[in-house]
């Protein structure tokens, strides 16, 4: 039993749970899907074209499937220390795994430089959901406010100008890349800070079950991801001709 639980009402808990595992299927699909259509664009041999959104699947699957069974403490039941400890694991060590595979692998470089720059963007509208931590949360006193407003404003800001950004850069918008290069950054700063916070004040996010698969696998890991492929993505067709939706 999660004691941090009890002040969330039944159908604020079944809502908020329904959000976090079908925004976490979403990403796995999505990700999937872009990459099966921009590796049909790239020189690759036809096996390759085959195989490669099935790989991306099946790790992205994984990676979600085990911050899963991690972030279940009633199944899964560790210390905090420990559960600490395996949850920066589980987070870190496929986030890196993905950050190498895409500069060493030949064939992911070219999925990313084939993907459209708007679509890397228009993908984090999913972030708008970290309002959650505000309302209903903090709202309920189950997170501290030190946490709860920076984590949860940062995110929704974030996915709010997603949809605007991509727009810009797939139409070519003046000083389209900048706004895109600034809005990646400011992402990206706020996932950094989101788990600063987290320790600062110790919201008990980890033990939270399932928001624990934001800090998993949906939130900092995936979502700083997310800005490597789109940062890097507009830095290797800025001085080419863009490739936009």
């Amino acid at each position: 039993m999660q004691p941090e639980l009890l002040s969330l009402p039944a159908c604020l808990d079944r809502s908020t749970a329904f959000v976090v595992f079908a925004l976490a299927i979403f990403m796995v699909a999505i990700h999937t899907g872009i990459a099966a259509i921009a590796v049909g664009r790239t020189p690759v041999s036809a096996k390759t074209k085959a195989i490669a959104p099935f790989v991306i699947a099946a790790f992205l699957a994984s990676w979600l499937a085990i911050a899963i069974l991690v972030g279940d403490g009633a199944n899964f039941p560790i210390s905090v220390k420990s559960r600490r400890a395996v949850s920066g694991l589980v987070a870190l060590i496929p986030f890196g795994i993905a950050v190498v595979a895409l500069f060493a692998s030949k064939t992911l470089r070219a999925i990313n430089t084939a993907t459209p720059n708007a679509w890397l963007i228009a993908i984090q509208t999913y972030r708008t959901a970290g309002i959650i931590f505000i309302w209903p949360f903090l709202t309920y006193g189950i997170l501290p406010a030190g946490f709860a407003w920076p984590a949860g404003i940062g995110d929704a800001l974030t996915g709010i100008f997603a949809p605007v950004v991509a727009w810009m850069v797939a139409q070519n918008r003046p000083h389209a890349l900048k706004w895109a290069v600034a809005w990646n950054l400011f992402g990206t700063l706020d996932l950094i800070v989101a788990p600063a916070t987290a320790l600062t004040f110790e919201a008990r996010v980890l033990s939270i079950y399932p928001i624990a698969l934001v800090p998993l696998f949906l939130g900092p890991p995936l979502g700083i991801l997310t800005h490597i492929l789109s940062l890097r993505n507009l830095a290797v067709t800025r001085s080419g001709p863009s490739v936009t939706a």
